[in-house]
């Protein structure tokens, strides 16, 4: 199974800088729910890194730009999707993930997909 993930959020400097003071300074105005879920202001969640590490799909992280310039989509972000024969299907949209409070949930609801799904 191949998960890809969908960062509300870009690569490039002024945006690394705006995400790391919302994240510090305002976190509810803060615009990607998954990278809250997932990281902390100075890196990955250790419990994130530890569901890596440790589950059998395999997991892709793309960006706005870069996966709009791959895919020619533009969903609503962040999202994560499911790849299986070259095409994506929606497991997490915008709206679920922003009701997602804690990555220990997050890694449950993906647990449990992954495990019905493969």
């Amino acid at each position: 199974m191949e998960l890809i993930f969908v960062y509300n959020a870009n690569t490039d400097a002024v945006s690394a800088i705006t995400d790391y003071a919302h994240k510090v300074f305002s976190p509810s105005t803060y615009r990607c729910d998954l990278c809250a879920l997932t990281h902390r202001n100075l890196g990955q969640r250790s419990a994130w890194k530890e569901f890596k590490r440790a589950t059998n799909a395999t997991m892709e992280f793309w960006y706005i730009k870069q996966f709009e310039k791959e895919f020619h989509m533009s969903p609503e972000y962040p999202i994560i999707y499911e790849r299986r024969n070259g095409e994506l299907t929606p497991v997490m949209g915008r709206y679920k993930l922003a009701e997602i409070k804690h990555v220990e949930e997050l890694i449950e609801v993906l647990t449990l997909y992954i495990a019905l799904n493969q």
